[in-house]
């Protein structure tokens, strides 16, 4: 709603100025101009001495795109140089009265003073320094008043969106009692910044795409809250306290969700959800927030309790977004198709939550031109990169025969763009590949259909390899080109589409036709034609994938086996939104005619939404002319007159049509349409004005595209195909590709005839048709989502790409329908608290006071309006307000917009004389609280004043007394001075003659240090030289002194080693002569009684035996003697604890015992024993006789050879020359 009247501005109302760069800008209106010229200054410069300047708010909080965030930026300061007013206003100045201009008539321009530019960047700029921000600077836009009823150049700002916090309260853009679009625009800027991303608009909701994670939005927890909402049947009360708490939950995408759960659980009706925007604006996500709510429904927000069904209708999602979204230049994800989703659901028992139990999907306008060409910067479908990267680690049984270690530069589809990734890079190609495949293997695809399809899609990017060149026999015909790149490409399309090349290459390179009295005659095609017949196949046999996937999902998860409407359903549509570009063709007419039927039926159910609000209020109204974009839907689509979807189809019919003609005829049949028009410098081009605005369209292609015919020898081709799979792609129901096949019964032969005509538009229109009737089935839900910025980023809002998507999908249309009766619409009691002040009476004013305590708002607003209406406003009673202005409802107040502006101006003429009277009783008590002040200050000046002439006089008197005491102190002050400088001079003079001797001394001693220092250096110099001299030869002694030592340690560690291992050759040596000489023997040697028997055999045994054997033998035996010595010793030890031990145990013996007890016969037994003991004795050998025979035959030996003994310490030295060490 604009203020289009001058009769609701007043100086100092808060407008919006339209501007270019920010699309709505903030201002004050200063002046009313009776001159209708524009100045000729530059826009934006002030006239004169500016009387108003802008100041920055401290409470606004920053915004990227300089506009109001949270809080007004400005506020209007009166200047220094026009005086003060309470109000705000310039004092003095004839034209702001603080009312409406009475001579400023409809020819007066309206003076509205905003920030310029240069002062939005100083006030930026400011607020980042720590001192205070400049002031910036302003401008003045002057608006011509007579174009406000027609343009709605101003608009008057609301109260509640001046702060942050009233934005984020107002969760209903419908509540707003000024809603135009920089209201709109507004608000939406200020939950944004806020990171509130969802906003309502009457029955709309607004998803801005934040670009980025906001996790507390979509948490389980959240999911499961409003699950448990869901199973609240809602109240159809429409009052105060309802309306508050409705606006007091904040909108989110599963409330509108929950909102058609609760219509399917407790209405049984079917619901729509409509979900639409530009790429990028979020439709994806937002479809698979609907979508995993409603799965999550029935079973409470709890992922864990859902059923089979369930997570495959969400399985579908990957699916779908593999094969039909792709990156575009807006968005990394965007879906190139649109798809109506219907979610079919049925309690499991009475009462009870319904379920999920089937899903069926219904696809449109899939772009397929996608697959043999994209633009710079995009891509073709997500799958055809997944199989590449998934090809080189994938499972051999699902991608049997894909060439490995292919990327897309080595296809011809793919490398068009120069973009092969992703920008964000947080997908990884792989794992979703392999996510794809664990979907389709769950919707009941095997393993060999599964291998035919990635074959075939395979075989499409082999299909943009091929090339086609001119035989050298034909001008006019073509062939498969030779090189190795297409002779490849051949070879693996026709083995994955089992296909024999010669049969490809054939229906290719010629095409057969019926000639009448000549029978089947067969052209060729000229290499252009070839290819296009090659894209042509790669395009169908796309699409035909595409229908084979949907169709088994559909298959695996839809449950329609009792008929269409034998469940309830909630339907997601997910569809392109408004579309222009700079080269705007058939798709872009598709897309757009598509969105004009959905804009003509959401302004239906708006203007449906207000008639039933009007009826639920009990007010009666007439409906007025409403925006409706009926007259171009005919004109694109309808058949009396035929539109341009319709003529473009006859075109096709005609033999030889093409697009200049096709755009010719246009011309004549819709050339006086309004909505249609040529383009003025390319005759081919048309532009057809959509609600949202003129779009130029290209009609070239129009007519090849809208046919987008397979030539019968291609079907035919791809029918005799190997592959069971490729036969069932090109055996379609309703559509043959512009050709049918006929089998004679009588002979068997199949025969191709023309079918039916098919074009994409009559299928597009009947496609659209069939969705228009399902939604109109429904109760429908709409979504619109909006991008922010067109560089997808975070916290960035761009005013003026907002705008235009809210233009584009018609959010301001639905304003404008919406308000088209009473545009204004306030609650009871916010209608009474805003304009019980205008009651003629003070009587009536306490009368309206009681009743809203009491809380009767409705009848206080019915009897508040029927006397503004009846008896005038205000006590003067100047003005009356029309009874067909308004209307009091049940629970709201109506007005129109002549009431809206005369209450305005009443009110504020109220409010205006309120201020006056308290700005007088201000006055006057200011001035009176002066006035006292000075009369208290005067008492204390005059008291003040008494007491210092009395404390002057006396101060004289001390004063006189104390000049003769200084006088005398002066003068013996200077005596002593004259004598101080005297002295001083004296010894100055001294100081000067000492100083000057001194001075000649101290020259002297310095030459002489000159010298000596000199001296001294030389000195140092030569003993440093010489000191660097002896420590050299020191360091070197000290280095060749550790040298020798190491050299020596070395030697000695080498000499020992040495001697060690010389040693223990020496031992082992001599044991191993001793254990020859002596091992048979020797205890037959040692054994004899008679020592010298012994030693003579000994001798004998060791007469042919060398010396050093013999010393050898000798050394091993006393090792020998020593061992048993020792174990001699340990024997004897042992045997005596023995025999302590045995003397020990006998005394404690019965035999003991009973001894000690008969001592003679103890006694007789002892005497025995002992004689016993002797006789023993005396038969045995004497001790140690054994222990001396060894040394005694050693000893023999030796007296026997003296002669061959050997030095002192020669058994340490290495063993003879002679010495064998055999073994």
């Amino acid at each position: 709603m604009a203020a289009a009247c001058g009769g609701s501005l007043e100086v100092g109302a808060e407008v919006w100025v339209p501007c270019k760069d920010e699309v709505w800008r903030a201002g004050i209106v200063v002046d009313f101009d009776e001159n209708d010229t524009i100045d000729a200054a530059p826009f934006g410069t002030p006239r004169g001495s500016p009387k108003f300047t802008v100041r920055p708010n401290p409470d606004a909080g920053p915004s990227p795109s300089g506009t109001p965030r949270g809080s007004p930026k400005f506020t209007v300061r009166p200047s220094p140089d026009a005086g003060s007013s309470p109000f705000g206003t310039p004092r003095g100045s004839p034209k702001c009265t603080g009312r409406p201009s009475p001579d400023a008539g409809p020819s007066g321009c309206v003076v509205v003073q905003v920030a310029s530019a240069a002062g939005r960047n100083s006030l930026s700029a400011g607020k980042g320094g720590r001192g205070n921000p400049s002031l910036p600077q302003t401008e003045r836009v002057r608006v011509s008043r007579r174009s406000l009823a027609d343009r709605q150049q101003l608009h008057l700002k609301n109260e509640v969106l001046r702060t942050r916090t009233g934005a984020l309260g107002l969760h209903d853009l419908g509540h707003l009692p000024l809603l135009h679009e920089p209201a709109v625009l507004q608000a939406l800027q200020l939950r944004f910044q806020a990171d509130v991303v969802y906003t309502l608009t009457g029955p709309m909701l607004l998803a801005i795409n934040p670009f980025k994670l906001l996790p507390q939005l979509y948490g389980p927890e959240r999911l499961a809250a409003f699950a448990q909402r869901a199973a609240v049947v809602p109240s159809n009360d429409n009052s105060d306290e309802q309306a508050r708490s409705q606006n007091a939950e904040e909108p989110h995408i599963y409330g509108v969700a929950m909102a058609a759960y609760q219509g399917v659980w407790h209405r049984g009706k079917g619901q729509t959800v409509l979900v639409s925007g530009e790429s990028g604006a979020g439709k994806t996500e937002t479809t698979k927030f609907v979508m995993r709510f409603l799965a999550l429904a029935g079973t409470g927000g709890s992922e864990s309790s859902m059923s089979a069904v369930e997570r495959k209708v969400l399985d579908s999602i990957p699916v779908l977004e593999a094969l039909g979204n792709a990156k575009t230049l807006r968005n990394e994800n965007s879906s190139r198709f649109g798809k109506y989703i219907e979610l079919q659901f049925r309690p499991e028992s009475a009462g009870a939550a319904p379920r999920l139990v089937g899903a069926h999907t219904h696809t449109y306008l899939l772009e397929k031109g996608r697959v043999i060409g994209q633009q710079d910067g995009e891509r073709s479908f997500h799958i055809f990169y997944q199989l590449l990267e998934a090809a080189k680690k994938a499972d051999a049984s699902v991608l049997s025969g894909v060439a490995r270690g292919k990327s897309p530069a080595h296809f011809a589809y793919l490398r068009g763009s120069n973009c092969s990734t992703l920008d964000s890079g947080c997908l990884d190609e792989s794992l979703a590949f392999d996510e794809t495949v664990a979907a389709m293997r769950a919707f009941g695809l095997s393993d060999g259909e599964l291998s035919d399809l990635l074959s075939s899609l395979l075989a499409i990017l082999y299909l943009g390899n091929i090339s086609f060149v001119t035989p050298s026999t034909n001008s006019e015909g073509s062939e498969p080109a030779l090189d190795a790149e297409s002779g490849e490409a051949m070879q693996q399309a026709c083995e994955f589409l089992g296909i024999k090349q010669a049969a490809m290459a054939k229906a290719w390179c010629s095409r057969t036709m019926q000639a009448p009295g000549e029978g089947v005659i067969s052209m060729p095609n000229p290499v252009d034609k070839a290819l296009d017949s090659r894209d042509s196949l790669a395009r169908h046999l796309y699409g035909a994938i595409f229908s084979f996937v949907v169709s088994r999902i559909n298959t695996a998860v839809s449950n329609r086996s009792g008929g269409r409407a034998s469940l309830a359903f909630v339907g997601v549509l997910d569809i392109f939104g408004f579309e222009f570009f700079a080269n705007n063709s058939l798709e872009q007419l598709f897309i757009n005619f598509t969105n004009e039927l959905l804009q003509q039926y959401f302004n239906e159910v708006i203007f449906e939404h207000e008639a039933d609000l009007y009826a639920q209020e009990g007010i009666e109204w007439d409906p007025l002319d409403f925006p409706d974009n009926r007259a171009i839907v005919d004109m694109v689509g309808g058949k009396i007159p035929p539109g341009v979807l319709p003529m473009l189809d006859e075109e096709c019919m005609t033999i030889g049509g093409n697009s200049e003609q096709w755009c010719s005829k246009l011309q004549r049949v819709h050339g006086a349409s309004q909505h249609f028009s040529l383009a003025k410098l390319r005759q081919t081009s048309f532009i057809v004005t959509h609600f949202a605005g003129p779009v130029e369209y290209a009609s070239k292609f129009f007519v090849e595209k809208n046919r987008d015919a397979l030539s019968s020898d291609l079907v035919k081709c791809m029918k005799d195909s190997s592959s069971a799979f490729v036969r069932q792609l090109f055996q379609e129901q309703e559509r043959t590709f512009g050709t049918k096949e006929s089998v004679d019964a009588q002979t068997g032969a199949r025969r191709m005839a023309r079918a039916r005509l098919y074009t994409v538009s009559s299928e597009f229109r009947g496609q659209l048709q069939d969705l228009m009737e399902r939604i109109r089935a429904t109760e429908p839900h709409f979504v619109r989502c909006i991008k922010p910025n067109a560089t997808s980023s975070a916290e960035v809002f761009d005013r003026r790409s907002v705008v235009q998507q809210l233009q584009y999908q018609g959010v301001l249309q639905a304003i404008e329908v919406s308000r088209v009766g009473f545009p204004v619409r306030l609650r009871h009691r916010q209608a009474v608290l805003e304009f019980r002040c205008l009651a003629r009476s003070a009587a009536e004013r306490l009368q309206l006071e009681s009743q809203c305590a009491r809380g009767q708002f409705a009848f206080a607003a019915q009897q508040l309006f029927r006397g503004l209406s009846e008896e005038g406003i205000g006590a003067d009673q100047q003005h009356k307000l029309p009874s067909n202005t308004w209307a009091v409802g049940k629970g709201m107040v109506f007005l129109k917009q002549q009431a809206m502006e005369t209450l305005s101006f009443s009110l504020s003429r109220c409010r205006r004389a309120a201020a006056t009277h308290i700005q007088a009783c201000w006055r006057r008590w200011h001035r009176r609280r002066r006035f006292l002040a000075v009369l208290r200050a005067s008492r204390r000046l005059q008291a003040a004043s008494r007491g210092l002439l009395g404390r002057r006089l006396e101060a004289a008197k001390r004063r006189a007394r104390a000049v003769q005491l200084i006088q005398a102190r002066i003068r013996g002050q200077r005596s002593r001075a004259l004598c101080r400088r005297r002295l001083h001079a004296l010894g100055v003079i001294q100081a000067w003659s000492r100083a000057r001797h001194l001075r000649a001394w101290l020259l002297r001693l310095l030459a002489a240090s000159s010298r000596l220092r000199r001296w001294w250096r030389r000195k140092i110099s030569a003993l440093r030289a010489w000191r660097q001299g002896m420590s050299a030869i020191a360091l070197q002694r000290i280095w060749r002194g550790h040298m020798g030592r190491c050299a020596a340690l070395r030697q000695v560690e080498a000499l020992a080693k040495r001697q060690q291992a010389a040693r223990r050759l020496l031992q082992r040596w001599r044991e191993k002569v001793c254990f020859r000489l002596l091992e048979k023997g020797l205890d037959e040697f040692l054994g004899q009684a008679d020592p010298a028997v012994a030693a003579a055999k000994v001798a004998d045994r060791l007469q042919d035996v060398s010396d050093g054997k013999l010393h050898a033998t000798i050394g091993a035996l006393r090792a020998r003697l020593v061992h048993a010595e020792r174990e001699a010793e340990m024997l004897r030890r042992e045997e005596e604890v023995l025999r302590l031990h045995t003397l020990e145990l006998g005394r404690w013996t019965v035999t003991g015992i009973l001894g000690r007890l008969v001592g003679g016969i103890v006694d007789g037994v002892c005497t025995t024993l002992q004689a016993l003991h002797s006789r023993f004795t005396e038969r045995s050998l004497p001790p140690g006789e054994d222990q001396l025979r060894p040394p005694e035959a050693l000893q023999a030996l030796h007296n026997r050879f003296p002669e061959r003994s050997l030095p002192p310490g020669e058994d340490q030295l290495s063993p003879p020359e002679d010495a064998q060490f055999a073994d």
